[in-house]
């Protein structure tokens, strides 16, 4: 991720889980000097998926890896893609579980997850934005959000972010252009839902002592 700049060729995916060529528009978050724990996830092929806790990445669950299900994602996968908002889900890093399968973008098939390292300490926190809202990081398809639960819900209100008229005629108010922290537009997002959720779990907790 360090490499990566604004403007540079990526490999992406549509919708079906199909590779786009894709292009990284600018940075969600980009701390080099920041300090953070990671999750290493390895897969039975061999790669080594390295995420904070509350980056989205896509996977499978366990028990939805049945022989005939697979056979039919499969079969689907060879006529029409393999449809990404129906066979695989888009979760927190820290929900993935040993068993559960991650997306090989490149051979479009299920790697299994044989490891889980819960706190390796890595220097620099890094995470582009690209047109797709989705990146090919060695060779496994993950998000490019975190800290909001759905990969849908980001991309759709990240959406000025990623067109060019906006991105040009907004530059300063959205803060595509940043060089250091959490883009503006995406933190006030997320301190937004930070407030939004906190009331709601406020009212929970009033209602829930009412009834008592």
């Amino acid at each position: 991720m360090r490499g990566i700049r604004p403007g540079m060729k990526v490999m992406g995916a549509d919708q079906h889980g199909r590779l786009v060529p894709d292009t990284v528009l600018s940075w969600l978050h980009y701390e080099p000097s920041a300090v953070g724990e990671m999750l290493v996830i390895a897969t039975a092929s061999g790669k080594r998926l390295r995420l904070t806790r509350h980056h989205l990445v896509y996977r499978l669950q366990q028990q939805q890896q049945q022989k005939d299900q697979y056979k039919n994602h499969d079969r689907q996968r060879h006529q029409s893609g393999t449809d990404l908002g129906s066979a695989f889900e888009a979760v927190y890093a820290e929900r993935v579980r040993v068993g559960d399968a991650l997306y090989d973008a490149v051979s479009r098939s299920l790697d299994r997850v044989v490891s889980i390292e819960s706190a390796q300490t890595v220097h620099g926190l890094y995470a582009p934005l690209t047109r797709t809202g989705r990146l090919v990081v060695d060779g496994l398809l993950v998000s490019c959000y975190g800290t909001y639960p759905s990969h849908a819900v980001s991309h759709a209100v990240l959406w000025p972010a990623r067109v060019d008229t906006l991105r040009g005629r907004w530059a300063s108010l959205l803060g595509v252009h940043h060089t250091q922290g959490i883009m503006p537009y995406a933190a006030h997002l997320y301190g937004l839902w930070t407030s939004i959720d906190r009331m709601s779990h406020g009212i929970k907790a009033g209602m829930i002592a009412a009834a008592c």
